[in-house]
């Protein structure tokens, strides 16, 4: 009887949490029409979305991409990137019970965290529609499913104007000893640094003749990625930082 009541409480428990707790995905069609350079191996277009948390009670929230296999192209490559933290492609959830990683998105009431889904099409032009699954985990043993987001993401080749003027474009000098420039190009409007794992290290705001500063950040190689208006990659190269040696 303790048992049976016991299962009753935590059964009623989830359902009061979750007619408490609320999510919105925006933006509300998650449909996607991205360009990329097939010929590049690290270009990386992005579906950009944003969670808000519309209840009135903190949501540690975990999410879960589900890619549909047999509809889509095995080439292709997904990692997810929420406001924690960007994960690599082999990671599937922020959250995994009983292991890693176990890094849940804590949002207060009117929060938001980025949602965004970076794909690698290796090549391979095409269409998908992976689904990222949202729960309420305060209790991991007792999770409250919340909405499930299905993006409609298709990639082409990048049309020909876009490729010559994609072509042009380089980030010097490389090495670099802490600041670094691309060249001028009308499409550019930011310009990203990841490091090798794809973390993304620091983001600027592109205008023709600016410098970028890097002096703060470790020697090593990273990945620069150039960013069109629509936040599309157009092209992504790697760079070497490294301080002045006596």
């Amino acid at each position: 009887m303790r048992k049976i009541i016991l299962s009753l409480s935590g059964c009623l428990l989830s359902i009061s949490l979750l007619a408490q707790i609320t999510i919105d995905v925006y933006p509300p069609t998650l449909q996607y029409s991205l360009e990329a350079d097939l010929t590049d191996e690290y270009s990386e277009p992005i579906a950009h979305s944003w969670v808000i948390n519309t209840s009135n009670q903190v949501i540690n929230l975990r999410w879960e991409i589900e890619v549909p296999w047999a509809e889509c192209s095995s080439e292709w490559k997904y990692k997810v990137c929420d406001k924690n933290q960007c994960y690599s492609s082999n990671v599937t959830t922020n959250v995994n019970v009983g292991g890693q990683p176990n890094v849940p998105v804590v949002l207060n009431p009117g929060d938001t965290s980025i949602i965004d889904v970076h794909i690698n099409p290796r090549f391979v032009a095409g269409c998908c529609n992976p689904v990222i699954h949202f729960s309420e985990i305060t209790n991991p043993n007792s999770p409250v499913a919340l909405e499930d987001a299905t993006y409609e993401i298709c990639i082409s080749a990048l049309s020909s104007v876009n490729e010559a003027e994609r072509l042009s474009l380089r980030a010097y000098p490389n090495p670099t000893l802490g600041q670094f420039s691309i060249t001028n190009n009308p499409l550019v409007k930011k310009v990203v640094l990841f490091n090798i794992l794809g973390k993304q290290v620091k983001s600027f705001q592109h205008m023709n003749g600016n410098q970028y500063d890097i002096s703060g950040v470790p020697d090593g190689l990273y990945l620069v990625s150039m960013l069109d208006a629509k936040g599309q990659t157009l092209k992504t190269v790697r760079m070497t930082k490294r301080a002045i040696r006596p």
